[in-house]
C-alpha cells in the first residue's frame, strides 16, 4: 500500500450500451491502482468508445508517462499490445523505458525512438532489446519524443520532455508505475545483498562489546519473517530500521519488501521507534533518485525517528560493477533527493566498502551507519552515527537471528 496520494489520471471513458465485462479488459494499460477504479466506472458507462492520453505534471526532473489510446469497442485493440513510454531526464539526457500494460519492460523488440529538438531529429535504437533506450549529451531545451510504430503494438503518441543543463533533485512523479511485488519477479535472482561480514556471536555472548553509550535497536527485513512487536518492545529494543524495498541486482526492478507494511505498522503499534532502509543497485544518479522516490511513496518524514538509509553492499550483480566515484554520486543523489522532500538521510555499508568502494570524504554530510562484527568497538577511523555490531542477536518476539544496532547520533 502506497502511503502518498497521487493524482488520479483524467479519464474520459465510454462503452457501447451493450458492452460487457470484456470491454473492461481493454483498460489494462493503466497502473494497478487505477484499474479497479476504472472497472467500477465502466459498469455504469453507456456511450460508444473511448480513447485516453495520460499527462503527468512534472517537477524539475521532468518525468512523464505517455500512454497510447485504446478503442474499446474495436477488435483490433484486442490484437495489439498497449505500450507506455516512461521518460525521465536528469542531466543533458533522456532515458526512455518501454513498458507493457502491467508496467513491465518490453524486451526482445527492436524499438526505435525519434527525438526532435529545435533544429534536427535523432533516431535512437534499443540495440540490446532490454526495453530501455538512452540518449545522452543533449543540449538543454524541449524535445519531442516519438516511439516508432511496430507491428502488433499500440504505441503512444509523441510528447515533449525538458532536458536540463544541470542535475536536479526535485524527483520523479508517479514512481509507483515502476514498483513491483516479489510475486512479480524472481527474488532469488534479484534480492542478493551480501554485507560481507561474518559473525560467530562469541563477543556478543561474552558481553565484551562496548555498548556503554547510545541506545539498542534492530534492523529487519523479510528474512526475519513474522515478528511479535509487542515482545520486541518489552525486551528493551528502542528502535527498528525496517527494509522498505530493494532494486533487483539482476534486472534493476524496484521491489517492495513483502514484510515492510506489516513490520512498519507493527512497530508503530508497539511503540518502537521506526526508520527505513533501501537496498540499492542503482547504476547512476537517475536510478538513485528513483529509489529515493520509491521511499517517499511509502513513508512520510513525520513517521520516521531515524534517517532513511541507502544500503550499499555487494550483491554479485549490476551495482557491484560501477566505480567508487559513481557509487558516491549515487549516494549523494539519493540522500539529496530525500532531503529536499523533508527527510533525513544516510548511508549503510561495512568498513571495507567505506574504505574502498565509496569516496567517504566526498559524501555530503549524510549520517553513517557502519556494519562491523567481531570487534569490541569499531576499528574504522571515520565518523559514524550508528553501529551494526552483530548479526547473531536474539530478541524476544523474533525467531532466529536478528541484526543488532547501536544508535549513537541518528536522532
Amino acid at each position: 500500500m502506497f502511503r502518498k496520494d497521487y493524482k488520479s489520471l483524467a479519464i474520459i471513458a465510454a462503452v457501447l450500451t451493450t458492452a460487457t465485462a470484456a470491454v473492461a479488459l481493454a483498460l489494462t494499460g493503466y497502473s494497478r491502482e487505477v484499474q479497479s477504479k476504472q472497472a467500477k466506472a465502466l459498469a455504469a458507462a453507456s456511450t460508444e468508445a473511448y480513447e485516453t492520453e495520460q499527462y503527468i505534471g512534472l517537477g524539475e526532473a521532468d518525468f512523464q508517462s505517455i500512454s497510447s489510446g485504446v478503442m474499446g469497442a474495436q477488435s483490433s485493440a484486442h490484437k495489439k499490445q498497449k505500450l507506455t513510454l516512461l521518460l525521465s531526464s536528469l542531466d543533458h539526457d533522456i532515458r526512455m523505458m518501454v513498458v507493457d500494460e502491467n508496467g513491465n519492460l518490453v524486451k526482445n523488440q527492436d524499438f526505435h525512438v525519434f527525438i526532435t529538438g529545435d533544429n534536427d531529429t535523432g533516431e535512437y535504437q534499443d540495440s540490446d532489446m532490454d526495453g530501455v533506450i538512452y540518449a545522452g549529451n543533449l543540449p538543454s531545451g524541449k524535445y519531442s519524443v516519438r516511439l516508432e510504430a511496430l507491428e502488433g503494438f499500440n504505441v503512444p503518441k509523441s510528447q515533449t520532455v525538458k532536458v536540463r543543463n544541470h542535475i536536479t533533485y526535485n524527483t520523479i512523479a508517479d514512481i509507483t508505475a515502476l514498483i513491483r511485488s516479489e510475486a512479480d519477479i524472481d527474488a532469488s535472482k534479484e534480492d542478493t545483498a551480501d554485507i560481507g561480514e561474518s559473525d560467530d556471536g562469541s563477543l556478543l555472548e561474552s558481553g565484551e562489546i562496548d555498548l556503554s553509550s547510545g541506545t539498542i535497536g534492530i534492523d529487519v527485513s523479510k528474512y526475519n519473517k513474522d515478528i511479535d512487536w509487542e515482545k520486541v518492545k518489552a525486551s528493551g529494543i528502542e528502535f527498528a530500521i525496517i527494509r522498505l524495498g530493494y532494486r533487483g541486482s539482476s534486472t534493476g526492478v524496484l521491489v517492495e519488501d513483502p514484510y515492510f507494511e506489516k513490520n512498519f505498522a507493527g512497530a508503530k503499534a508497539a511503540g518502537v521507534k521506526r526508520g527505513v532502509y533501501f537496498f540499492t543497485q542503482a547504476l547512476n544518479e537517475q536510478e538513485a533518485i528513483e529509489e529515493a522516490e520509491m521511499v517517499a511513496a511509502f513513508v512520510e518524514p513525520s513517521e520516521l525517528s531515524t534517517p532513511v538509509f541507502l544500503d550499499v553492499e555487494t550483491a554479485h550483480g549490476r551495482g557491484d560493477l560501477i566505480s567508487a566515484d559513481q557509487r558516491t554520486a549515487n549516494i549523494n543523489a539519493f540522500c539529496k533527493a530525500l532531503e529536499e522532500k523533508g527527510y533525513k538521510a544516510g548511508v549503510y555499508a561495512n568498513k571495507t566498502w567505506f574504505n574502498k568502494y565509496i569516496n567517504t570524504d566526498a559524501l555530503d554530510g549524510w549520517k553513517i551507519w557502519l556494519a562491523q562484527y567481531k570487534v569490541k568497538s569499531p576499528t574504522w577511523k571515520g565518523h559514524y552515527d550508528a553501529w551494526q555490531y552483530s548479526s547473531k542477536g536474539h530478541v524476544d518476539g523474533i525467531s532466529g537471528y536478528v541484526d543488532l544496532d547501536l544508535n549513537l547520533s541518528l536522532n
